[in-house]
């Protein structure tokens, strides 16, 4: 069974991962008192040396997802009629996580990935990552940006021209500063999405209370949702929410 791997408590500590560096456990306190604040996400991405080579994922990283991405995106792509064009992924409230190098690497479907965040150190520091490192794609038509821009107003991005929505924690986040925010989230999402597009939301919030959440906010009975088994006493999920017409 596909399991996710994290260090938590009841408040989400983050799970730093780090190539060449020890982590820099103040990330956690600072998040503990501050999630949902872009100026505590700003402080830490600043802190980052982009040069050592290193992602921060306060929540999963692509190790831990990719046993359920790449089999997802390889059965949406003949229902999108797909015919060699890169099928559009939007990661929102990408940070500086390893998710979208991660597909880029190792999708054998044509990839146009699009990690999205409010916080320009975050862009930036990926930017310059992605720019000195030597990555090739898993196939020669995929493509990587990193695009500074706030997730619950996604006004760059064409209507039901999307694929696949990827939400790693980042309602999560929202839901610490009220419903709004979030429920702002998953209307975007909607809207860009193509018909039979898929948003995943990857959290440890138990069905009684998401489902309702993605109740209000219309996704109703298009929701499925997956048990990821149990870690460290939590239970995790992902919900798939497919656009429908």
């Amino acid at each position: 069974m596909f399991r996710l791997h994290r260090m938590l408590s009841c408040l989400r500590q983050p799970l730093v991962q780090r190539f060449g560096t020890n982590g820099d456990k103040s990330h956690g306190e600072s998040l503990r008192h501050g999630m949902g604040s872009s100026k505590v996400w700003d402080n830490i991405y600043s802190s980052k040396n982009t040069k050592d080579s290193s992602h921060f994922d306060w929540f999963c990283s692509y190790k831990d997802l990719q046993d359920l991405l790449l089999p997802l995106l390889h059965d949406m792509a003949p229902t999108m009629n797909h015919s060699g064009q890169p099928l559009h992924v939007l990661d929102l409230g990408c940070g500086t996580s390893d998710v979208g190098l991660g597909l880029l690497c190792n999708s054998p479907i044509p990839l146009l990935i699009s990690c999205v965040d409010r916080s320009k150190p975050a862009v930036l520091a990926m930017r310059e990552h992605f720019m000195h490192s030597p990555v090739m794609p898993k196939h020669k038509y995929s493509h990587l940006e990193y695009v500074e821009g706030d997730v619950t107003d996604l006004h760059h991005v064409h209507s039901s021209s999307v694929s696949l929505v990827l939400d790693k924690g980042t309602s999560d986040a929202l839901l610490r500063s009220g419903t709004e925010p979030a429920q702002r989230l998953v209307r975007e999402a909607l809207r860009v999405l193509q018909v039979g597009g898929k948003l995943v939301q990857l959290t440890d919030e138990d069905p009684d209370a998401r489902l309702g959440f993605f109740e209000k906010v219309g996704a109703g009975p298009a929701v499925t949702f997956h048990d990821l088994g149990e870690k460290h006493g939590l239970t995790y999920y992902a919900y798939i929410v497919t656009r429908s017409s």
